[in-house]
């Protein structure tokens, strides 16, 4: 996981399998993963039951924020038919696999930032949004993924963050650089909670989320 040598954060992922192993079947419970940087050239460890020398299955997927924006991969393993077997690394028991990747999908940031505005007052991921549904028809992990993200935008907003001189600064950015005028208000606030959360989430510069505020809250 992670051979490159940039850092992903906001990492999420899920494998999930069976074996069959003469007439009976075997189903493995999904394993859900998750962590906030995978630095470069680093590895997450993934636990499997490959004790039995039986017929097994596996599918991977896996969603990560990246320089290049968000990318969702998925990976498919059938025994050990598409699996390369690299060198041994000196920190592990066994040898690292890399496994067939089946598919690979780069998400439009504006697509998260959208859903946000559509209702930029909404406290709760608005899964009536038929962007948002779209989204989980690539993949489940997006449910935890915007959950975080509306958990990340509400401890701005009146959590552990709610007092964070970034919001007050993106604010001053936004007037000096922008001509955005703001309101002592609570609305202002949440839509500076809101701006914050997603620079956070989806790894937005200044310049990017004030772009995105002109586009779609202004």
């Amino acid at each position: 996981m992670n051979p490159g040598k940039k850092d992903v954060q906001d990492v999420y992922m899920k494998y999930s399998g069976y074996a069959v192993e003469g007439s009976t079947y075997y189903e493995f419970e999904p394993i859900h993963l998750q962590t906030e940087v995978l630095y470069g050239e680093s590895y997450a460890i993934l636990e499997e039951d490959n004790t039995w020398e039986v017929d097994t299955t596996f599918q991977y997927e896996v969603l990560y924020v990246s320089d290049e924006g968000i990318i969702l991969k998925k990976f498919h393993r059938k025994k050990l038919d598409n699996v390369q077997t690299l060198e041994s690394h000196p920190l592990f028991q066994s040898a690292i696999w890399m496994i067939e990747e089946t598919a690979s999908e780069y998400i439009n940031e504006e697509d998260i930032i959208q859903i946000v505005t559509n209702d930029v007052y909404a406290s709760t991921v608005p899964t009536n949004s038929s962007t948002y549904r779209y989204l989980i028809e690539r993949s489940e992990l997006f449910e935890q993924f915007f959950e975080d993200l509306y958990s990340e935008m509400d401890n701005y907003y009146n959590g552990a963050k709610q007092n964070s001189p970034e919001k007050w600064d993106f604010a001053n950015y936004l007037q000096t650089d922008y001509g955005v005028e703001f309101e002592q208000s609570e609305g202002a606030d949440i839509v500076l909670s809101n701006c914050l959360g997603l620079m956070r989430k989806l790894n937005l510069t200044y310049q990017e989320m004030a772009e995105y505020f002109c586009k779609y809250i202004l």
